[in-house]
């Protein structure tokens, strides 16, 4: 039977790269009048863009007159777009940011007709193990992608790809490349390529996709295939799109292959597997924002819907839509120049002070339209936001504003809230002089910063009495500190020591000291933004703490260590190279152990060690990792992805004999994380969790490690020791990136939790406790600054807000809520669960609803129902969740449907 070959046209368009995205904008805005044209002459009968919206957006942004003639081809199906708005990277982006961009494509796509129905993704580094499973929840039921399968995997291109929950998607893997059909354009013989693209196709039906990297049209591929049909009688080339070739590939009726698990192999593509420590600036402030908006700002919305504050749908969409152009592969990766990473960065920034600036308008309304407090006036009253699902009782620090230096803390039934003091300053807030020994001594006041533990109820507020004071209080306990050489802090699960030159934690339930536990180990770094890559003449360096400044702080809610200094570090690959160190990397790190509140809604087994760190790095070319070391040995390791979790072998199988078996780069374990990455045997579990790292290596079967940072002055270098060969990105010109050596100051948060066995469900809801504040927010009117707009006067509600509130209660110990938002038709709340773990749950907890909620029913990842709608009130039974599986509801009251 004669093979026919299906010719793609198309444009891989690279949001920004080694460009940004206002240049290749320009670009875009001529592009499309040559597909346009192309298409209404009949010379080219179709033509796929990408696969991403958000490129339409923007040129329809420069060229909206452009709109009905784009929809019209739209609409005739020539011109092939979505389901994307961006094309994201899928193994450090949140689940939910995944969700929405897949939406905010295909909502943004049916308004000029129908959206390409296929999981395309040409270009992304890798695909997630969840992605089955989130296609299907879309109603996609195909995908087709490059990078990231190897013959270890399955040795065909086509495929059926199956999630843990039986999801599945038929796929089809050009594992060539996106760009392999321009040879068509080039050459008149078709058989070498038609040889490469037929290996390891089951079908007679196969793809050759006819397009690159911001590629002009190809006007005359009809003559051009006609001469390739001469040229060889063997094989027929016709111009196609992907839906013709699954039509043909279904009409075979091909017994496929079932795979399952993530694709982050590069056996036949590069898929870097560092990118996920490149500039971790920007995934630091990716992360706060992913948290910030879904764990945060949406529940608010839904708590402030009850009072009257209508959603805002649409705000936020924008808001998401800000970030998730930072998630196309390259954005995501860091992969860019420097001039490209500054308008990411602002992207960042820009969506952090939108949500942000949501976050504390809600808060502030809310809070100041509670009644007055009855002691203290208008500055007695704070009110605390537990935006989880989840009833806890956390620790809570806050910075109460008042005229007299001390406090007592009361709730509103008169009993004394216990707190620590942890320090007391005095401020100013009358109109700034020149001189401040003019400013007027009437005009000061204290700011005092406490922690304590409080509980809070699940999805809403507490409010609580601050009544000032002459005297301290007998319930605030200053913190004590002290300068020592050595140091031991503890709270009620672990006591951690600083002693001859090493940290050890001593488990208190295990009653099991670890030894030398947790190290920082700096190395060389001769890679570049792809990747990570030891130089030929590396000098590893376990970090000292001799030079280092000790602190120790007691309270009776927190005791923390403090380790201060600078180590001397090789300046550069040069020195390092010779063994010398002029540079600097200066450092504060502190160690928390924080008391678990004695009350079960805690919501968690127990506290974990807490790392907060501060570098001022002033070094080049090389990686800082956090290293903790168990007192037992693995083969594998663990670590979230957008929706579970992922097992992961310590050693690849071809981790000696890549090059010799032809591996585009070493299969080293280097891995993805989104939050956190897991060590454990049958007796003993430990998990690192973090606020930003995306990045974990098991340098040893006890040794697991957190790429904190790594500094890289080039966009792409060839013939690296991990990856050989052509530079990746732009191969044929060295690109500086002197921003991507992250001089200057870098934050990392981290934390260890140990626990006597692996939940996975337990260490998700965990991660969320340690990673999402609650909301304080003191009604006062000494400090006019606490959040920007402050200063300006707001109205409050019409309706005063009660003093507490409940929400929606999740009471489960087996599945993880991933959103709690305003649906996107505003007439309900939507609520998103998922089984992390690969077991099979039978009854899965129950769900408790506020009162005035009476409707419940199922949808899927569009918000479409797909269940019967049940009428309710109170609690619902969750039931049955399989393995790995997302399941969503929307729940409407009274008049709404």
């Amino acid at each position: 039977m004669q093979k026919t070959f299906h010719v793609i046209p198309h444009t891989h368009w690279d949001f920004e790269w080694y460009f940004s995205t206002h240049e290749s904008l320009i670009q875009l805005v001529y592009h499309m009048e040559e597909v346009m044209s192309g298409l209404e002459s009949g010379e080219n009968d179709t033509y796929l863009l990408d696969g991403q919206l958000s490129i339409i957006e923007d040129y329809l942004e420069q060229c909206p007159d452009q709109k009905d003639r784009l929809t019209s081809l739209v609409q005739q199906g020539k011109l092939l777009i979505g389901p994307w708005y961006t094309q994201t990277d899928q193994l450090i982006i949140s689940g939910e940011s995944i969700v929405r961009n897949l939406m905010t494509g295909i909502r943004l796509g049916e308004q000029f007709g129908s959206v390409m129905n296929i999981g395309y993704v040409p270009d992304a580094f890798g695909q997630s193990i969840d992605m089955p499973k989130i296609y299907q929840g879309v109603g996609i039921d195909k995908t087709v992608f490059w990078r990231g399968l190897s013959t270890d995997i399955c040795t065909s291109r086509e495929f059926n790809w199956q999630c843990e929950d039986g999801s599945e998607v038929l796929g089809y893997n050009i594992k060539n490349g996106y760009f392999v059909g321009s040879y068509l354009i080039d050459n008149d013989d078709p058989a070498p390529l038609c040889h490469q693209a037929e290996d390891g196709a089951l079908g007679q039906n196969i793809a050759i996709p006819l397009g690159g990297d911001q590629r002009y049209v190809d006007r005359n591929i009809k003559a051009r295939l006609a001469v390739n049909n001469r040229a060889c009688a063997d094989y027929t080339l016709v111009e196609s799109s992907y839906d013709r070739l699954f039509e043909a590939l279904a009409d075979e009726e091909l017994a496929l292959p079932t795979i399952s698990g993530e694709l982050i192999d590069g056996q036949v593509s590069k898929i870097h597997r560092s990118i996920y420590s490149s500039r971790y600036d920007h995934k630091y402030l990716n992360d706060k924002v992913e948290r910030r908006l879904s764990y945060q700002l949406e529940p608010l919305m839904v708590m402030a819907q009850s009072w009257g504050i209508e959603a805002k749908p649409s705000m936020v969409t924008n808001i998401w839509k800000t970030i998730l152009r930072n998630h196309a592969h390259d954005s995501a990766g860091g992969c860019n120049t420097d001039k490209t990473n500054k308008i990411i960065l602002a992207r960042y920034e820009q969506a952090d002070q939108m949500s942000g600036s949501a976050v504390d308008y809600l808060v502030r309304k809310l809070a100041e339209s509670q009644p007055t407090a009855e002691q203290g006036g208008i500055d007695g009253r704070l009110t605390v936001f537990n935006t989880l699902p989840y009833a806890r009782e956390p620790l809570i620090k806050t910075t109460i504003a008042t005229t007299h230096p001390h406090i007592t803390l009361r709730d509103l039934q008169g009993n004394t809230v216990e707190f620590d003091v942890l320090q007391t300053k005095h401020a100013y807030r009358g109109t700034i002089q020149r001189d401040s020994r003019s400013n007027d001594p009437s005009q000061y006041y204290y700011q005092t910063e406490i922690v304590f533990h409080h509980a809070l109820p699940a999805s809403g507020f507490v409010s609580l009495q601050v009544i000032e004071a002459e005297q301290p209080s007998q319930n605030s306990c200053p913190a004590s500190e002290a300068s020592v050489s050595e140091a031991q802090i503890e709270n009620d699960r672990y006591c951690l020591e600083y002693s001859q030159g090493q940290f050890r934690l001593f488990d208190k339930q295990q009653q099991q000291w670890w030894d030398d536990c947790l190290t920082l180990l700096d190395m060389g770094d001769d890679g570049d933004t792809y990747d990570y890559s030891p130089p030929e003449q590396d000098w590893l360096l376990t970090l000292d703490w001799q030079q280092a400044t000790f602190t120790v702080s007691k309270g009776q809610y927190v005791q923390s260590l403090v380790v201060e200094g600078a180590w001397s570090l090789p300046k550069n690959l040069a020195e390092r190279a010779s063994r010398e160190r002029s540079g600097q990397l200066g450092y504060r790190i502190e160690l928390r152990l924080e008391k678990t509140s004695d009350n079960s809604l805690s919501g968690l087994h127990c506290s974990p060690l807490v790392i907060d760190a501060e570098f001022d790095n002033q070094v080049e070319d090389h990686r800082l990792q956090l290293m903790m070391t168990t007192p037992f040995k693995t083969q594998t390791s663990w670590a979230d992805t957008p929706f579970g979790i992922v097992e992961r072998a310590n050693q690849h199988k071809h981790i000696d004999d890549w090059r010799q078996v032809g591996w585009k780069e070493e299969p080293s374990p280097i891995y993805p994380m989104l939050h956190f990455a897991n060590l454990h045997d049958a007796k003993l579990s430990m998990t690192l969790m973090a606020k930003g790292v995306k990045e974990y290596e098991v340098r040893a079967d006890n040794q697991l490690a957190l790429t904190m940072f790594r500094s890289v002055g080039w966009l792409g270098k060839p013939d690296l020791q991990r990856r050989p060969g052509i530079a990746s990105g732009q191969q044929f010109k060295y690109i500086p990136t002197p921003d991507s050596q992250l001089q200057g100051q870098l934050k990392v948060e981290c934390a260890v939790l140990i626990e006597p066995y692996f939940d996975p469900a337990a260490i998700q809801q965990s991660w969320q406790h340690y990673a999402v504040d609650c909301l304080v927010y003191q009604n006062q009117s000494l400090n006019q600054f606490t959040n920007t707009l402050k200063y300006f006067v707001l109205h409050p509600l019409d309706k005063p807000v009660d003093d507490h509130q409940q929400g929606f209660c999740l009471n489960s110990e087996s599945v993880v809520c991933s959103a709690i938002k305003p649906t996107e038709d505003n007439t309900g709340v939507l609520i998103r669960l998922y089984n992390p773990s690969a077991e099979f749950i039978k009854s899965s907890g129950l769900l408790t609803m506020p009162p005035v909620f009476n409707q419940f029913v199922e949808v899927d990842l569009m918000e479409r129902e797909i269940s019967t709608e049940l009428e309710i009130k109170g609690d619902v039974e969750l039931g049955e969740f399989k393995p790995k599986q997302i399941r969503s509801f929307v729940i409407r009251h009274n008049g709404n449907s």
